[in-house]
């Protein structure tokens, strides 16, 4: 199964998607291609130039375009048709899947021919991806017209989807009104084709002699604009390319701008940095600090306790020893009261003995 299709506008639509889009030139221009960069490498393969076979014999220009990765055609049609005074055709705001009708070239009366009818001209563009749902009605649309002429261009000669843009722009912008007399669809799409065959040597014709310009095989007068035209090309991409070179610069000083703010900001947050790390630094000196204090205030505070506990095992002695002489003064006087009685029971056994021998001399005498 085919990848799908690049999705920008402008020039491809989905697989999925059912209906072409159109939009007028200008719109298509300056809303999807004049400022895409893509557009640039999509490259033009082959014109074709298509002529109906009933009416007016209206002319349209059929373009063929690579996509950048060379796997999907675009077919974009231009075509210039008149819109009536009474017409209320609005301009369209947006690209949008308009579906115009099949031949929407107004016949023109005797009179208008005659006094060369000056009217409004509504330039417009059709898209869709070759082989899509969306394709389908404007391939019915180039089956039904007679293809008088195609243009092909070898790889590497032909113009971008920009560069062809830009012509097809200009070429409208050239010749706002359509006159029956000179700036029809035949002047159009003669002047789009010769200008790009002057614009990029190289293309190949596969009918010189074609019956483009002509209804009921009678020639129809055109405008001669494609010298014009094509100066007004070559000034629109030299603006062009002057306005890409400023936007270049611009966004270069931006983006240098860009950098010098992001080297500041690297600057700013590297100054930041080592100021975090000194401060971090500081915070961890101050923190072996703290905690060098803490031990030291541990080891104080053990060693205090240490203190205490031999204060108390000092006091403990101490009272011990006062109870141990307490004890022994205890003992002591106990013992001297024990002797006093014995002393004095010694003295008493004297007292008595003495008077006992002093009895028993009273009575031998």
């Amino acid at each position: 199964m085919a990848p799908e299709p690049p999705k920008f506008d402008g020039l491809f639509t989905a697989y999925g998607q059912r209906a072409f889009l159109t939009s007028s030139i200008e719109l298509w221009y300056r809303k999807c291609i004049r400022d895409n960069p893509f557009t640039l490498d999509c490259l033009v393969i082959k014109i074709s130039w298509y002529k109906k076979q009933n009416g007016v014999e209206h002319e349209f220009l059929r373009f063929d375009i690579l996509s950048p990765d060379r796997v999907h055609t675009s077919i974009v049609i231009a075509e210039r048709d008149a819109t009536r005074p009474t017409d209320t055709i609005a301009p369209l705001d947006t690209v949008g899947a308009v579906t115009p009708p099949d031949a929407v070239t107004p016949s023109f009366s005797p009179q208008d021919v005659a006094g060369d009818s000056t009217r409004g001209a509504h330039d417009l563009i059709s898209y869709a991806t070759l082989d899509s749902s969306a394709s389908a009605e404007l391939e019915r649309k180039c089956k039904k017209a007679a293809r008088i002429c195609t243009l092909t261009f070898p790889e590497g000669v032909g113009p971008s989807a920009n560069q062809l843009a830009t012509l097809l722009y200009v070429t409208s912008k050239h010749e706002p009104k359509y006159t029956i007399t000179n700036t029809q669809c035949y002047w159009f799409v003669d002047t789009v084709f010769e200008a790009l065959k002057s614009l990029f040597a190289g293309a190949q014709q596969d009918i010189p002699n074609h019956r483009g310009g002509t209804w009921n095989r009678v020639r129809i007068p055109t405008k001669g604009s494609v010298d014009e035209v094509c100066g007004k090309y070559r000034a629109a991409r030299t603006a062009l390319a002057e306005e890409a070179e400023q936007k270049h610069r611009a966004e270069q000083q931006q983006e240098e701008e860009r950098q010098r703010e992001r080297e500041q900001r690297q600057a700013a947050e590297e100054v930041a940095k080592r100021e975090r790390e000194k401060r971090q630094a500081a915070e961890e000196q101050c923190q072996a600090a703290e905690e060098q204090r803490q031990a030291a205030e541990e080891q104080r505070q053990a060693a205090e306790e240490q203190r205490q506990a031999a204060e108390e095992q000092r006091q403990a002695a101490e009272e011990q020893r006062q109870a141990a002489e307490e004890r022994a003064r205890e003992m002591e006087e106990e013992r001297e009261k024990e002797r006093q009685a014995a002393e004095e029971e010694i003295a008493q056994l004297r007292r008595e003995l003495e008077a006992s021998r002093a009895g028993a001399t009273a009575q031998q005498v």
